[in-house]
């Protein structure tokens, strides 16, 4: 079994309903959820809600492409467009960690690229393990996390998830 660390975010209400059920819709499919997070929200900004996001830590048989396959499935499932353009986003479900594997296979990326600019999920992911070294970057998750502006860092929410 993999050791792999996903990022779920949500940018439309209801965002909170949306991640839950994405939790429970990635179990069915052989994605065994560990722990998980505290909830993180980000300011809202201009005409958006904010995101709301979770990290995951998982166990899983399945490979990198298949796992891909699986969250972008769940994603299509609750409403997330392929072709949307940089809008807020019903559901996003990242592979932010799978191992200690660095992959960059057409689409596939692992680490997630985009996690410096995803605020709630990186927030999430330092909650879980700070002292992480990211494969790429060189440095821990909590140091990521510590050199985001104020401006830019996510609000820890009281309310958790089951897991």
């Amino acid at each position: 079994m993999a050791r792999v660390f996903l990022g779920l975010q949500a940018e439309v209400p209801p965002q909170r309903e949306r991640i839950v059920e994405a939790l429970g819709r990635l179990e069915s499919c052989g994605v065994q959820i560990q722990r998980t997070s505290s909830w993180f929200r980000t300011p809202t900004r201009g005409n958006s809600y904010g995101a709301v996001g979770i990290a995951v830590e998982a166990a899983t048989s399945l490979m990198p492409r298949e796992l891909s396959f699986i969250c972008q499935g769940v994603e299509r499932i609750l409403g997330k467009e392929r072709a949307e353009p940089l809008g807020p986003k019903p559901i996003e479900i990242a592979i932010l960690l799978y191992e200690d594997r660095v992959i960059n296979d057409g689409d596939l990326h692992i680490p997630c690229p985009h996690l410096l600019r995803r605020e709630a999920i990186l927030a999430s992911l330092a909650e879980l393990v700070p002292d992480m070294v990211h494969p790429v970057l060189g440095r821990t998750i909590g140091e990521l996390v510590a050199e985001l502006p104020p401006e830019r860092r996510p609000i820890r929410s009281e309310e958790t998830t089951s897991s």
